[in-house]
């Protein structure tokens, strides 16, 4: 068996006591030894000595902070035996085997839970782990792993042959977070392994288990914590020396021997033990431990100070040793102050030691060194700050309302998640925004919430500190973010930059908040060049955040509803209903729109469509006025964006995306997109669905009845399509070709089905035909129609010249390119085949009437309004006292004759007739049209509705969500 060397005092102490008692400790001592003395750390490859060695060293430093007293007259048999035994135990967990863990995961010690320190079971507690894991930043990852380039699996443990050395790193690191509450059941119920358990201490009494264990798992949590431990489990008047064993003192003896491992028989070059275990950042943690050269604690004016001599060489080991020795003097600290509490004068035992000092902060030392022995790092300064406000809002208090505004919806739906995985279904979220005017008139803005609320940490590392987000915290992400890595509540606060914002309003902030759970709350005030931000505990405060703004005159009337219409007022920026946000302006109260968006979780109303897109949880659409004025939002926040660009479509409808992952990329101003918006695709596509399940539900259109036409509606007026000039164009999706059959979307997948079309445009002014009858012959002709007004002459050249595929025959040779102005003169430098630009081509045109001071006027002869080919070849068949019929080539022989335009002169103003062969060549409408129109060349759409449902079953089966409006 292993041999444990126990200091000379220990063993005389020990021998003083019971027999039986010894043997326990010595037997203990053996067995356990050999584990310590394998030192085989299955997890902890690269870690620095938990062996046999660092047991001996640690006992070796007790027996030196003990003092005389103390040892001789204080402690008994039993306390050395209990303290021998809890620093064998302390770090045990250590050298867990891969069977011991899966013991633990198994359940076998859920039975020896202290319930009152261990919420949670092992295997959840693994499985809370591996879900935190699963989200590490780079920085955990590099710490624990050696590299940010990693992946989190749950290891297999089923099959121990696939363990790799980042799984062990991996478990390594859960049991290193709880080998001491570990230590704490092996005491109970004894070390795990392959055959089961090794028994700690076996025959001794199970409550003086308990308090071994209690000991050794000490030096991992407060000291406080385990005085309330004691006085539960075995009575408040026994918590000095329960069961006769001065607990307390032998905590703060082995938290204080495992920080600084003292060496009496050595009088120089002794251990400082790190604190932090090793790490793929061992080899910075054993260059700590070489360059301290002495400590000293002989030759010192202070016989209750250590004093250490360090030689780090560079300020990374410099300012790691320093931290250490100020982390060693406030255990110091606590300890010397939990004795004196916990003792008080009477037998008070007490430890050698109260100060450790070093060279590390002299001057003959610091002006030595080749390094500056400082802290150095980016930080943002005030000024800075300043500066980066108005670049990025513009100083507008309105984006400063936003991102508190922001922030207030952001905690109250963080609550509102909490609250539903407690059960709790009567939590309402609110918000009030205020301005206001105290008694002696001077203003304020005030935005109040019921929300998640702040704590001391939040406000210090998050709240108070620009660029620094807690949506990236590990608290909010452990809690927030599922095992599967997805967020769970939607959290609109991204860059750490909403604070800045704040002082756009005023120049000082009064904040009060109370987190939930927490037993007080925190008010403070600050303004940018507050230097220290004193902040108060306060236990009247309600959960969640209340901040308030003193406000100029200016910002007062600026803030004015009444003076405020547009979309980004600073009352406007939350379109969502939930949480509902109060709004008033002295005493007045308000809304911000009479009717909200609908959100991620609530019935769409008939007017909005919704569509999954990756990235994303939802986005909604619509064209609709009746909600609020936002044309884009992100999760309820607008952001004041016209970027956005659709596939073909005209108009851009409004547009809320649901973005829990915070994926939507945005500027830092979160005013505009900074890159490629991913969904642009998706969203184009459910527009063109919509667009489909409108035309075939749309009423009302004109029809065509054998010689007549009945004039009713003559363009969809969908909006997607509908243009700001409102001038006609051959290529609008708004245009509709009636037939006798039924009508015919303008697309190019409806006419290259049907081959090619002969087509009668007609061109009139705005209400002259309007619910009239258009007495025609159009057996073989669609007829499509156009109540644009048009005046202008070019407006006219157009109309005759322009969209060559429609208007002329494809044998021609084309003359000019309208992207060329003005006309030119002769047909030479015409663009190449393949010239990707070349629109308006020059055809064999069918017939086109024009009324005579028109025809006159275009075909001027000195005012080359008209490419000179047509000037030079048109041919005139048909004139009326009104009207001039021209065309070129031979045309087909067509419908429109004299009695006909002279009928509907005064209502009419241009008619063409064309061979149309190609149209509006859009691949995702065509593709779409292909699916729900099918492949065939029946594409008509008939008059009748219920001809339409049957004759296109599976569009009206599939497109009923996007026609509930139109019915």
């Amino acid at each position: 068996m292993a041999n444990i060397l126990i200091p000379e005092r220990f063993r005389e102490k020990l021998q003083q006591g019971d027999q039986l008692f010894l043997g326990i400790i010595l037997k203990t001592a053996a067995e356990f030894g050999e584990i310590l003395e394998d030192n085989k750390l299955y997890f902890f490859e690269e870690y620095t000595d938990h062996g046999i060695k660092h047991i001996q060293q640690v006992l070796a430093s007790s027996d030196n902070l003990v003092t005389k007293d103390t040892f001789d007259t204080i402690l008994s048999a039993k306390d050395a035996g209990c303290y021998v035994l809890a620093v064998v135990l302390h770090d045990l967990a250590m050298h867990l085997s891969l069977d011991g863990f899966i013991q633990l995961l198994n359940g076998t010690f859920d039975g020896v839970r202290m319930h009152t320190l261990d919420k949670l079971t092992w295997q959840q507690l693994w499985a809370d782990y591996l879900n935190e894991a699963q989200k590490f930043n780079e920085k955990q990852l590099l710490a624990i792993f050696g590299t940010e380039n990693i992946s989190i699996h749950p290891p297999a443990l089923h099959d121990k042959g696939s363990i790799t050395n980042n799984d062990k790193k991996l478990i390594g690191e859960f049991i290193r977070r709880h080998h001491p509450r570990l230590a704490h059941e092996i005491a109970i119920k004894g070390f795990p392994g392959g055959q089961g358990t090794l028994e700690f201490a076996g025959g001794m009494e199970p409550k003086l288990k308990d308090l071994v264990g209690l000991v050794a798992r000490s030096h991992g949590m407060g000291l406080r914590a385990c005085i309330d431990y004691i006085e539960d489990n075995f009575g408040r008047l026994n918590k000095r020396h329960p069961l006769g064993v001065h607990a307390v003192y032998l905590m703060v003896l082995l938290r204080i021997a495992d920080y600084i491992q003292i060496d009496s028989s050595r009088t120089s070059k002794t251990l400082i033990k790190l604190k932090t275990f090793a790490s793929p950042y061992s080899e910075g943690e054993h260059q700590t431990h070489l360059s301290v050269d002495d400590i000293d604690t002989r030759y010192q004016d202070d016989p209750e100070r250590i004093y250490v001599q360090a030689s780090p060489k560079d300020s990374m080991t410099y300012l790691k040793l320093k931290n250490l020795i100020a982390d060693i003097q406030y255990e110091m600290d606590i300890s010397w102050a939990v004795l004196g509490e916990h003792y008080g004068n009477t037998e008070r035992p007490e430890i050698k030691y109260r100060r450790i000092t070093s060279n590390l902060g002299e001057e003959w030392f610091l002006n030595r060194q080749q390094y500056i022995p400082d802290s150095f790092s980016f930080k943002a300064g005030d000024e800075i700050i300043k500066l980066m406000i108005a670049p990025l809002y513009g100083n507008d208090p309105s984006f400063g309302v936003r991102e508190l505004l922001q922030n207030a919806v952001d905690a109250c739906k963080e609550r509102e998640e909490l609250e539903r995985k407690n059960g709790n279904n009567a939590y309402t979220p609110l918000i009030t925004a205020a301005v206001t005017k105290d008694e002696d008139e001077q203003a304020w803005f005030t935005i109040t919430d019921n929300g998640l609320g702040m704590n001391a940490d939040i406000i210090k590392h998050y709240f108070l500190k620009a660029g620094a987000s807690y949506r990236k915290s590990t608290e909010w992400q452990k809690t927030f973010i599922d095992a599967q890595g997805h967020t769970i509540v939607r959290r609109n606060g991204r860059f750490g930059v909403g604070l800045l914002a704040a002082f756009l309003i005023g120049k000082t902030i009064h904040v009060s908040t109370r987190r939930t759970g927490e037993e007080y709350g925190y008010t403070f005030t600050a303004g940018l060049h507050t230097t220290q931000i004193n902040i108060t505990k306060d236990y009247s405060l309600p959960v969640g955040t209340s901040i308030k703004i003193s406000i100029s005159e200016d910002t007062l009337n600026e803030m004015d509803p009444e003076d405020k219409d547009d979309d980004s007022a600073w009352f406007k920026w939350y379109t969502l209903s939930s949480p509902a946000i109060l709004y008033s302006y002295l005493q007045k109260p308000f809304r911000s729109y009479q009717r909200q968006d609908p959100d991620l979780h609530d019935e769409l109303p008939d007017e909005w469509q919704a569509f999954d897109s990756a990235g994303y949880n939802k986005i909604h659409w619509t064209y609709s006025k009746d909600f609020s004025g936002a044309g884009f939002s992100c999760n309820g926040i607008i952001i004041p964006s016209d970027e956005i660009e659709l596939y073909d479509i005209e108009v851009i409808p409004k547009v809320a995306v649901f973005d829990y992952e915070g994926n939507l990329p945005l500027t830092l101003d979160r005013s505009r997109f900074s890159g490629h918006l991913t969904f642009r695709k998706d969203l184009s596509r459910d527009i063109y669905k919509d667009f489909i399940a409108y035309v075939l539900t749309v009423t009302g259109i004109s029809q065509v009845h054998d010689q007549r036409m009945e004039l009713r509606r003559t363009t969809f007026n969908y909006p997607a399509f509908i243009r700001n000039n409102g001038r006609y164009t051959p290529y609008d999706m708004n245009a509709v070709l009636f037939s006798k059959e039924g009508f015919l979307l303008n697309a190019d997948y409806c006419i290259r089905q049907l081959g090619r079309l002969d087509v009668l445009f007609i061109q009139w002014e705005e209400e002259t035909l309007s619910n009239k009858i258009l007495e025609i012959d159009a057996a073989n002709f669609f007829i499509q129609l156009d109540n644009t007004r048009i005046n202008a002459i070019n407006d006219y050249s157009l109309l005759v010249t322009e969209d060559s595929n429609r208007l002329f025959t494809e044998d021609d040779d084309l003359e000019w390119d309208w992207n060329d102005a003005p006309a030119p003169e002769t047909d030479h430098n015409k663009p190449a085949e393949n010239d990707p630009d070349r629109i308006g081509y020059i055809k064999s045109a069918g017939h086109v009437f024009l009324k005579k001071e028109r025809y006159g006027d275009i075909f001027h002869p000195t005012k080359k309004r008209i490419p000179l080919r047509i000037a030079k070849e048109h041919k005139i068949n048909i004139e009326t006292p009104e009207w001039t019929s021209f065309h070129l080539s031979t045309p087909k022989t067509g419908i429109v004759t004299a009695d006909f335009v002279s009928q509907y002169a005064s209502g009419i103003n241009f008619l063409k007739e064309y061979e149309l062969k190609r149209s509006t060549n859009i691949f995702m409408l065509n593709e779409l049209l292909a699916y729900y129109l099918g492949k065939g060349k029946d594409v008509i759409i008939p008059y009748d509705l219920e001809a339409r449902r049957e004759k296109f079953p599976l569009a009206f089966k599939e497109l009923e969500r996007y026609m509930r409006k139109y019915k």
